[in-house]
C-alpha cells in the first residue's frame, strides 16, 4: 500500500511572495499622508479600451489622478501616484487603477502582488505645501505634472475618495496560459481627513496621455490619516 506523505499547506517551505514575501501584511496604516487629487474630462473611446468587461464608464467620462506622499508606513515612507478611470460598478461609483508609480522597491511588491496596483519604479516630487507634484518613470522622463492655485479651505467632509478597483494577476508557467489567477478586487480603506484645501488646477500628461485633458472638474488637496486595507471583495475577472 503506498504511504502519502503529509506536508501541510500551512507548513510550506517554498519562499513564494505568498509565503514569505518582501514586505509586512496588511493592513498598513498611512498616517500623516499628504495627497493631491484632480478630477478631469476625458475622451470615453480610451476609457472603454481600458476598462474591465464588468464595468461601465461614467457619462460625462472622466479620469483622476491622484498623487499620496506617505511619510509613515510598514514599508517606510513611499509616494503613490495613480491615473484612475472613473466609472461604475453595477449603480456604485468606483475609480479603477490603469498606471501607477511608487519609489520604495518594498513597496512596488506589495502594491503589485498584494493590491493589485499595476505599478512601476519612478520618482514623485511633491512640494512641502502639496499643491504641486510631477511624476517621472525610471529612466526620468515625465509622465505627469499636477499643480493647484488660488487654493482655500474647505470642509473636510466635502472631500471624497471613491473605492479603487485594480486587477491582481498570478503568471502561469504553462505554454499557452498567461495567467494562473486573475482577480478584479476592491479596496475601500477609511480616510480621517484633516486640513483640506481647493482651487484652480493645472495637470499636464505625458507618458500618462493615454487619457487625454479635455476639462479640468475639480483639484484638491489634503492631509490625511488612512490605511491600505485587506481587500473589501475579490471577485474573478
Amino acid at each position: 500500500m503506498p504511504e502519502y506523505g503529509r506536508l501541510g499547506q500551512d507548513t510550506l517551505a517554498h519562499t513564494s511572495p505568498a509565503l514569505a514575501p518582501l514586505y509586512p501584511a496588511p493592513p498598513w496604516p498611512l498616517k500623516n499622508a499628504s495627497v493631491l487629487k484632480m478630477i478631469y474630462e476625458t475622451d470615453a473611446a480610451p476609457i472603454l479600451q481600458w476598462l474591465p468587461p464588468r464595468l461601465s464608464r461614467s457619462a460625462p467620462p472622466y479620469a483622476i489622478v491622484t498623487i499620496a506622499r506617505y511619510p509613515e508606513s510598514p514599508a517606510g515612507p513611499f509616494a503613490l501616484a495613480a491615473q484612475y478611470i472613473g466609472c461604475r460598478a453595477g449603480m456604485f461609483v468606483r475609480a479603477f487603477t490603469i498606471q501607477a508609480v511608487t519609489d520604495n522597491t518594498t513597496a512596488l511588491a506589495a502594491l503589485r502582488e498584494v493590491w493589485g496596483y499595476p505599478c512601476t519604479l519612478g520618482t514623485v516630487e511633491m512640494t512641502a505645501d502639496g499643491l504641486s507634484a510631477t511624476v517621472k518613470g525610471e529612466r526620468g522622463a515625465t509622465l505627469a505634472e499636477v499643480s493647484i492655485t488660488e487654493a482655500k479651505p474647505i470642509d473636510p467632509e466635502a472631500m471624497r475618495f471613491d473605492p479603487v478597483l485594480n486587477v491582481r494577476a498570478v503568471p502561469s508557467l504553462e505554454e499557452g496560459r498567461t495567467h494562473d489567477l486573475l482577480q478584479l478586487l476592491q479596496i475601500d480603506p477609511e480616510h480621517e481627513i484633516g486640513e483640506s484645501l481647493r482651487g484652480s488646477g493645472l495637470l499636464m500628461l505625458d507618458g500618462w496621455d493615454v487619457l487625454p485633458v479635455r476639462n479640468i472638474i475639480s483639484s484638491v488637496s489634503c492631509t490625511v490619516n488612512t490605511e491600505l486595507p485587506l481587500a473589501r471583495f475579490v471577485m474573478p475577472y
